[in-house]
């Protein structure tokens, strides 16, 4: 089961009345090559197109001497431009959480449950993908960076929050059903050819033993 709760003391002021826009979710999917994984970072109610923001560090729990740390204040590779589009193969519950009105991080509270109020589900999204990832621990953390304005500013508590990725989430993006079809037809045809070889070696065999 996917790991994704604050387990370290949480620090952070408390949440402006006046703010227009707060993150409220935070979600993971594979990069496009082995070792990317993609963070987004999900917030409400922007009156205009945002910008990034926030500097985010990954720390490794399994392996200790990894640390990686991106700046979304930054063009980049590692940063991806905000969108309106909620990210493809984000399921909440499963690599994607929310904060809850009461600001606490919980699994128990992701989505629009009886915590999570449907005006602060997320409709702008921004990324930042981590290289070199290997399946394990992570501690993910932004501490008072997630937003220096309302634009991203955290709706809970900054914390250090626990995630545990699996070989899936660190092994690239899955092919679409196109690509597998077509992986499929060539492995088909590599079949059918190697059968083709191999009768064909079968007779010449018989042949030959029939002439000697």
């Amino acid at each position: 089961m996917r790991k994704l709760t604050i387990a370290a003391a949480l620090v952070g002021a408390s949440i402006a009345a006046s703010a227009s826009a707060h993150t409220t979710s935070l979600g993971y999917v594979p990069g496009t090559n082995p070792g990317e994984v993609t963070f987004w970072t999900g917030s409400y109610d922007h009156l205009q197109v945002p910008v990034n923001e926030g500097v985010f560090t990954l720390i490794g729990v399994t392996d200790p001497g990894f640390i990686q740390v991106v700046n979304a204040n930054l063009a980049g590779p590692q940063v991806i431009a905000p969108t309106n589009v909620m990210p493809s193969g984000l399921i909440d519950g499963v690599n994607n959480f929310h904060w809850d009105t009461s600001g606490s991080f919980d699994v128990g509270n992701y989505g629009l449950s009886a915590n999570n109020n449907a005006s602060y589900a997320p409709d702008w999204w921004q990324g930042i993908t981590f290289t070199g990832l290997a399946a394990g621990d992570y501690i993910f953390t932004c501490g008072q960076t997630c937003g220096a304005t309302v634009q991203w500013e955290t709706w809970g508590q900054e914390g250090n929050i626990p995630i545990t990725l699996t070989g899936r989430d660190v092994g690239g993006s899955v092919p679409e059903p196109s690509t597998w079809a077509m992986l499929l037809l060539g492995f088909l045809g590599i079949g059918l050819t190697l059968r083709r070889n191999q009768a064909a070696v079968t007779r010449a065999k018989a042949t030959k033993v029939r002439y000697v």
